[in-house]
């Protein structure tokens, strides 16, 4: 009777023939990849129309479709609102020009204080003179509204501000 032998090394031979069949996939997969990307490349930096180039290459691969993925637009940011406007540093020829004549003034020695009204809108700009120029600039200011809120006293500002611009001044 003959006995079946079983060759230690016919199960280690095929796991080996397995192995290197998965790095002939593993390779060619990476050849195609390469070829792809080189294909890609080429294309993307190919020189201008008419610019020679130092060496040409040629590729025998079919000509690759990149997906494109279109973004969705943005959406447009709200408006923004104007920054608060600041009277402090501003010369008397500035306050005019933004506020017009003041409603009333008031002599305050070494300064002097000019008053706005429109309404319930109030604000009261103190100017006093620099040291070198003699010129009078503003130190501080007040806006009074019935809606104290600093949206309120903004608004204020503006309201005292377009009652300029309406009289052409």
């Amino acid at each position: 009777m003959a006995m079946n032998r079983v060759r230690p090394w016919t199960p280690v031979f095929g796991m080996s023939l397995l192995l290197v069949s998965g790095c002939d996939v593993a390779s060619n997969a990476r050849s195609d990849f390469s070829r792809v990307t080189s294909a890609i490349a080429s294309t993307a930096q190919a020189p201008p129309a008419g610019a020679s180039s130092p060496a040409k290459r040629t590729t025998t691969t079919a000509p690759v479709k990149v997906a494109t993925v279109q973004e969705p637009p943005k959406p447009e940011p709200p408006p923004q609102e104007p920054p608060p406007v600041s009277l402090v540093g501003k010369s008397e020829a500035e306050i005019r020009t933004l506020f017009g004549p003041p409603t009333s003034e008031e002599d305050r020695a070494p300064g002097k204080t000019w008053h706005y009204q429109d309404g319930q809108c109030a604000m009261d700009v103190q100017l006093y003179p620099d040291v070198q120029t003699r010129q009078f600039g503003t130190l501080a200011y007040e806006v009074r509204s019935n809606d104290s809120t600093d949206e309120g006293k903004r608004l204020c500002v503006a309201q005292l501000h377009s009652r300029t611009q309406a009289s052409g001044g």
